[in-house]
């Protein structure tokens, strides 16, 4: 099903959460400069060397909470072995995902809400979210079933480091990620999240 979709909402997010299918438009400009700073600063700290974790935008995750559910999160830190990984449907097993950061780009987002339990379930070590609209950034840690256990919360003029699993000792400063440009007050033109087999 997700690769008919792909190929039907092509320049589109196209994922399977929950068992339902969400589908996105591109996002504004300014989420994309927050994804750049991001890759930068992983890849300024040893990211895709030979041998270290591997940086990617939008690789698929294969998630355990339904038949076909899988994610695609805005940047990923993998093992450097991640090429052999793949489990069906373009996606990656989530036992080789070291770090996701999702970028919200509407306060209509499910980066706080769905999301975190979806990334715990898989087993994602460490979770980030860039929060545009409330300028802050989460980082949720040291996943439990469907759950973590920990969340912090960085506001600007604080930094925050990445945990010693994601292997790429980097620190951000908070203010970098959520001084760019702000985003739209809504995400006109959002598609789904909708039930599978029903598409429009």
């Amino acid at each position: 099903m997700a690769d008919v979709l792909f190929d039907r909402y092509p320049r589109h997010r196209v994922e399977v959460l929950g068992g339902q299918v969400s589908i996105e438009p591109l996002q504004d400009g300014g989420h994309a400069e927050v994804l750049t700073d991001l890759m930068h600063g992983l890849y300024r700290a040893g990211a895709d060397a030979e041998g270290r974790p591997e940086v990617f935008r939008q690789l698929a995750i294969r998630l355990p909470t339904g038949p076909f559910d899988c994610a695609m999160p805005d940047v990923s830190v993998v093992d450097p072995d991640s090429d052999g990984r793949m489990v069906g449907f373009n996606c990656y097993d989530p036992a080789c995902f070291r770090l996701v950061v999702e970028v919200n780009s509407s306060a209509f987002g499910d980066e706080l809400t769905r999301r975190p339990a979806l990334y715990a379930a898989g087993g994602v070590p460490v979770y980030v979210v860039v929060d545009r609209v409330e300028r802050r950034v989460v980082v949720f840690t040291e996943p439990c079933g469907a759950e973590y256990r920990v969340r912090a919360v960085h506001h600007p003029g604080e930094s925050f480091a990445l945990p010693p699993s994601v292997g790429v000792p980097v620190t951000f400063a908070v203010a970098d990620l959520v001084a760019l440009t702000p985003p739209p007050v809504a995400s006109a033109g959002r598609r789904g999240p909708r039930r599978p087999g029903r598409p429009r």
